[in-house]
């Protein structure tokens, strides 16, 4: 390797971890204060990084906004694929995938309050998961698995009651611990399928999404979570 190259590798390595300060540290802004309170001034301020330094990154709050819904959503959904791959019954794939990420919002409240705050759809977009989640209600339909007509009223179940489950995650404290198993049936119950094939496939052995340590969302998991009241 040359000077040259040399030089070139550990600038580029320089540069992107300025970039995931800058992404770790707007996570914690926007999962604390919600997106619409943010500005630019806040992840500054947590990074403790220059204004200039982070017009060389990102130059608008919307497009660090679109880095971390990135960054995040690759860790989480990239590994439900992985796991789910070998499944072949779309119904169990997607009651799986359900459940996998139920759980890791479980345990990376600050994830939960993200995805409350910017919504499971804007996560998504663009992920594996807007490619695996209709294949596999649509699966379950043609299949017989699930009996809801409208697939995109399918859609609008999963992902409504996802995001309400995720949001009752970030914001209460003393939660059964198979919560995330309990919203899953109902949601099969919701798109046709019988109480007892929907306890089957909410109990189902699954694997953990475990990340790394250095990934943003282990980096991250300190991020104070502030639960709602008791009703």
């Amino acid at each position: 390797m040359t000077t040259q190259d040399h030089r070139s590798r550990v600038a580029a390595e320089k540069r992107e971890r300025m970039r995931m300060r800058l992404i770790e540290s707007a996570l914690h802004v926007f999962a604390t204060k919600g997106v619409e309170a943010s500005v630019i001034e806040d992840v500054i301020e947590a990074a403790g990084v220059s204004r200039g330094s982070f017009y060389n990154y990102f130059k608008t709050n919307e497009e660090l906004l679109v880095a971390v819904l990135q960054v995040t959503s690759n860790e989480v959904f990239g590994q439900v694929e992985i796991v789910l791959a070998e499944r072949s019954d779309p119904a169990e794939r997607l009651a799986c995938a359900l459940r996998m990420v139920l759980y890791v919002t479980q345990r990376y409240r600050h994830l939960a309050r993200f995805i409350s705050r910017v919504g499971l759809a804007a996560m998504m977009q663009g992920s594996l998961a807007m490619v695996y989640m209709p294949r596999d209600l649509i699966g379950g339909i043609e299949a017989g698995r699930f009996s809801i007509a409208n697939p995109l009223v399918g859609i609008d179940l999963v992902v409504g009651t996802t995001q309400a489950a995720i949001f009752t995650l970030s914001t209460h404290e003393g939660l059964a611990p198979d919560y995330p198993d309990e919203v899953v049936q109902h949601i099969l119950l919701g798109l046709g399928m019988s109480a007892a094939k929907a306890r089957r496939l909410a109990a189902l052995p699954i694997e953990p999404v475990v990340l790394p340590p250095e990934a943003l969302l282990a980096r991250t998991a300190h991020i104070p979570v502030t639960p709602a009241p008791s009703v």
